[in-house]
């Protein structure tokens, strides 16, 4: 047995390791290799601490300031949003309906959508 760290850089490369496997299903798993972080600039505190939890529930990430993480009245926060692309794409699904959330989501969408390790 030989155990080492891989790097995959996009989902096609991810795909063709996972086919190279013989796997299934392979670009739906893909798209769980490939990490994006995304930075999101002057989120209110209860917008950015419902979409912490909501990526926490997925099993992602999401870093906000103390203040909005603590809900201090009027705190506003840069976050950075931590997942796969499958997560990011799960919270937008999970989301969809909440038009509150929805202008982050897009913005998340946008970045996720159109980054060089997305493209297949």
């Amino acid at each position: 047995m030989d155990a080492r760290k891989i790097v995959l850089d996009s989902i096609r490369e991810a795909t063709e390791a996972i086919e190279g496997l013989g796997s299934n299903n392979s670009p739906m798993m893909a798209s769980r290799a490939i990490h994006i972080n995304v930075l999101v600039r002057q989120v209110p505190g209860p917008e950015a601490r419902f979409l912490k939890t909501v990526y926490n529930d997925i099993g992602a990430e999401a870093a906000i300031s103390h203040q909005a993480y603590f809900e201090e009245n009027g705190a506003v926060t840069d976050m950075i949003v931590m997942g796969t692309i499958y997560q990011h794409r799960e919270v937008r699904r999970i989301l969809t309906d909440n038009p509150k959330i929805h202008p982050l989501l897009e913005a998340i969408e946008t970045v996720v959508e159109n980054s060089p390790e997305s493209r297949e």
